[in-house]
């Protein structure tokens, strides 16, 4: 059923025989009606024209709060921001209580996350509406914004439909604050998704990549990622205390923006771990030059990991190797650019190793004991860990046995 955006009420007042109007506003977010507010306040606030707009009727209380939702719900001219810089303060890390508050009650927000929303509103919503007032802000405004960047920006899909998320959240913000009534992006819709799918390498380019002569950290991640599912990320944080035994613990993502924080889905989760890179494992931590104990993927400070670019172009450099063989250590930039034109159009990445793993050992496990080797989150699996049983191990490290396990070997 329909909701009126403007519900009507009336009071008395201390005075005998006067009734004293108040209006409430629809909130389709929350489905409630907003707190109700006096239409004379509003109209003091406002500065409306009490013969325009009545405030002792129920016809001049209703136009009251229609030109309160016309101009966005503000509740009052001093606090009325303007809309470009109210959603860059919403992703300011170090000052913004809505990531503050989002601390304090136990929830996820990521840093980095928080940085790439500031800096798209930075760098496309500040100059669309360089003096816009918070309460200003109309729907068409930035459907016709969205669609701008869309027909006259190189942006992709993915990039636009993030912008959309870095306005909305504030907007939402603002209304759940009472700093505006009504939420201006409620009705905006996202772009398609136009993400290219990801390509898988297959078992004899793997086996290819292994016979290089690689960097020991890179091939080391390459085995990681193609046999156990890790994320980059997740391949960055591993220390010599998260092999235990046959398996692997997998607990921490390394973030540029936030160092070693929880993994993607915020669980932490055990997988089996072949032999054959738990010995490789064993011996890059015996080549740490920062000792045993600091990250597997040692880097050139001991407290912070070898770069994440710097693994994804070690792959793509082995990619490259891979196509011109022996020509590679003679080849210009411009070959060895060409060389990966293929691989790119394939859309080949450090993360095509997960989908390596996924897709060769899909069907030798049941996919719910998958998921427990990749980190893949499902609605059915809510609890804060993954907890992986002994039985689930044993099927994924058969299936890693006969399924990857030989492309190594024959490297």
């Amino acid at each position: 059923m329909a909701r009126n955006p403007v519900s009507i009420s009336k009071r008395p007042t201390l005075k005998k025989g006067e009734l004293r109007y108040y209006v409430r506003f629809w909130n389709e977010n929350t489905g409630k009606y907003s707190n109700a507010r006096s239409v004379l306040s509003i109209v003091q606030e406002l500065g409306l024209n009490e013969k325009e707009y009545p405030p002792t009727s129920r016809t001049g209380a209703l136009l009251i709060g229609q030109e309160l939702l016309k101009r966005g719900g503000a509740l009052s001219k001093k606090n009325d921001p303007l809309f470009a810089d109210y959603c860059a303060s919403m992703w300011d890390w170090d000052t913004s209580p809505y990531i503050q508050g989002r601390i304090a009650r136990g929830l996820r927000i990521g840093r980095g996350h928080a940085l790439h929303s500031k800096r798209f509103i930075e760098n496309y919503v500040h100059s669309a509406f360089p003096a816009l007032k918070l309460c200003a802000l109309r729907p068409y405004m930035l459907e016709t914004f969205i669609l701008g960047l869309k027909k006259n920006s190189r942006l992709r899909n993915r990039s636009i439909n993030s912008i959309i998320d870095a306005i909305k959240t504030p907007l939402k913000e603002a209304v759940r604050l009472g700093i505006i009534a009504v939420d201006p992006s409620a009705s905006l819709q996202k772009l398609g998704d136009d993400r290219k799918i990801k390509g898988i390498p297959t078992e004899k380019e793997l086996s290819g990549l292994l016979s290089l002569n690689l960097d020991p950290r890179i091939r080391c991640a390459i085995l990681l990622g193609a046999a156990c599912g890790l994320r980059l990320g997740e391949v960055q944080a591993l220390k010599l205390e998260n092999i235990e035994g046959n398996t692997l613990r997998v607990a921490h993502s390394w973030s540029r923006f936030e160092g070693c924080k929880s993994t993607k889905t915020g669980k932490e989760r055990v997988v089996p771990l072949p032999e054959i890179i738990r010995t490789e494992l064993l011996k890059l931590a015996d080549m740490n030059p920062h000792g045993r104990d600091g990250f597997l993927m040692y880097g050139l400070l001991p407290d912070v990991p070898f770069d994440c670019r710097a693994i994804a172009r070690g792959f793509m450099n082995a990619l490259a190797h891979l196509t011109l063989g022996e020509k590679y250590s003679t080849a210009t930039r411009a070959e060895k650019t060409a060389a990966l034109q293929p691989w790119k159009e394939r859309n080949i990445t450090f993360h095509s190793l997960r989908h390596f793993a996924n897709a060769e050992l899909r069907g030798a496990v049941p996919d719910e004991t998958l998921r427990k080797l990749t980190g893949h989150s499902t609605e059915a699996m809510t609890d804060h860990y993954d907890h992986t049983t002994e039985a689930d191990l044993e099927a994924l490290a058969k299936a890693q046995e006969a399924r990857i396990v030989p492309f190594i070997r024959t490297a």
